[in-house]
């Protein structure tokens, strides 16, 4: 086998092929954006064709107890805590609080001690908190399948999350090595597209050139549910909060710019998901449900299949929970895929050429001028006078 895939929009990096080869032959090597891609050791290679044969991309994936349409939720939790400790409403607590306390185990996305996002593995609440909130860059997953495959073999129950394309690499390498999926639960995510670990880190670089980072949070929620508030705690104590620095990142990604080459092509975004519950936030409940919107955060779930129905039915005691629709819950990534910018080449072009400060000026607000207009910005705001300049300007 010469290749996993035939052009890089084909791949999305789950790590299926690498996890189901039996000669070891393929290796995860990421590329000069920093993506992982599978590398085939051609002299251990017996082209048994695996590896193409669970890529999620390349073959359908058929949920054998689908519902014929998605149930549809606007979800809190209970406890306040729980709700402001993640980015929207706390569902993926219940849920994965359901598995834990039948001594199951709980796979999820963290950051780990560099601040670098893996998937990992929990049996326990402390564990599985690292797992809460968002992270916007591609995890990742080496060695988890296998672990999982493990679990279930021993007869645990699991639950893994992650994006549309790794539950649908996951599902693809235990359909081929014929493991009994009736104690996994799979729970994906409304994803826009995940962006360049490479860019992560060089991000990373420069928010560090002074202090070291502590803490982390995409979606800090104490200035409200609605918006992108990302606060950063360093070593030296000192806090930052939508600091023109500290939200170049979250403009990068915003931007469309770096975003892997197959999200521009995802055949997931659709209402045909390959889990059993799909969360996210419910982005327009202030106006198809106003009464329920208290800007603290409310999870959007889907329910897809009959083990998610029989789950939710099961967590709904811990749960404030309003039925809703399709039509009121419909997103542009549940539709379409994230839109390619003509402008992405040039990006890379310009990071390879003259480094991250670089793009960070020229893509994301960081020049003076766009320092100046988020002060600006931010001061208006916090004197309670935004909206009225806002509309003086219009």
């Amino acid at each position: 086998m010469i290749s996993v895939f035939d052009k890089k929009e084909d791949c999305c990096g789950c790590t299926a092929c690498e996890s189901i080869c039996p000669e070891r032959a393929i290796t995860m090597k990421p590329d000069k954006e920093g993506f992982l891609y599978p590398e085939i050791n051609q002299g251990l290679c017996i082209d048994c064709n695996l590896c193409r044969s669970v890529c999620p991309i390349q073959n359908r994936l058929v949920l054998s107890d689908r519902l014929h349409d998605p149930r549809v939720f606007a979800v809190k939790h209970k406890k306040e805590q729980v709700r402001m400790s993640s980015a929207s409403g706390g569902a993926y607590t219940a849920i994965s609080d359901y598995i834990l306390k039948s001594s199951g185990v709980v796979y999820g996305a963290e950051f780990d001690d560099d601040f670098c996002v893996r998937h990992n593995r929990a049996t326990n609440a402390e564990v599985r908190n690292k797992f809460k909130g968002s992270k916007y860059i591609q995890s990742d997953t080496r060695g988890i399948f296998k672990q999982i495959e493990e679990d279930l073999i021993k007869g645990n129950n699991v639950l893994f999350t992650g994006t549309a394309c790794q539950v649908a690499g996951l599902r693809k390498f235990l359909e081929a090595k014929q493991v009994k999926t009736n104690k996994l639960t799979t729970n994906d995510i409304i994803c826009h597209g995940v962006p360049s670990p490479l860019l992560w880190q060089g991000y990373l670089n420069f928010i560090q050139k002074k202090n070291k980072l502590k803490s982390y949070t995409f979606r800090y929620k104490q200035k409200g549910w609605h918006g992108y508030n990302v606060k950063t705690e360093f070593t030296n104590g000192k806090l930052k909060i939508n600091t023109p620095d500290i939200k170049v990142f979250a403009n990068l990604f915003s931007s469309d710019l770096a975003l892997r080459p197959c999200c521009y092509y995802c055949c997931f975004a659709n209402l045909q998901r390959p889990s059993d519950i799909l969360i996210g936030d419910f982005w327009g409940i202030e106006k198809t449900m106003p009464e329920f919107d208290d800007n603290k955060g409310v999870s959007l779930v889907l329910i897809n299949s009959q083990k998610g129905e029989e789950i939710f039915q099961e967590i709904k005691d811990e749960l404030i929970v309003r039925e809703s629709n399709i039509k009121d819950c419909l997103q542009h990534n549940l539709q379409y895929p994230t839109k390619k910018r003509e402008e992405r080449e040039q990006f890379w072009q310009d990071y390879y050429k003259y480094g991250f400060e670089y793009i960070a000026q020229k893509y994301a607000g960081y020049s003076f001028r766009g320092r100046v207009k988020s002060l600006l910005k931010d001061f208006l705001k916090k004197i309670g006078l935004l909206m009225y300049v806002k509309k003086l300007v219009r």
